[in-house]
């Protein structure tokens, strides 16, 4: 693992508990790790592997703030999508946020 500082320890931290909270869109929220996995270096890190897939596997799933220039039927469409995706994976992610909040906490 790397060496990476207080502040980025406290930001994959952050991202995991609100996952876990439910404080973030789900996918969102795994996208907002592996941009801080890459950020700070970390692509060897596998504790993140989990979060790579679920961005790949949703990439063509708009994300909350571009939402308004898609229609209501397709929105429809893609929340049915998205609602099942996220009910088939949503357990194993918590349990890599929890991974990393342990690996990453001060």
């Amino acid at each position: 693992m790397e060496t990476i500082n207080e502040k980025s320890r406290k930001e994959i931290v952050d991202a995991c508990l609100r996952i876990v909270n439910n404080d973030v869109d789900f996918i969102d929220g795994c996208r907002k790790l592996v941009s801080l996995r890459n950020r700070l270096n970390l692509e060897q890190d596998s504790d993140f592997l989990s979060f790579v897939g679920v961005v790949s596997e949703t990439d063509d799933y708009p994300s909350p703030n571009i939402r308004t220039n898609f229609s209501k039927d397709y929105l429809d469409q893609i929340d049915k999508e998205i609602a099942e995706y996220v009910s088939q994976v949503r357990f194993s992610i918590i349990d890599a946020c929890n991974v990393l909040i342990m690996k990453y906490k001060s």
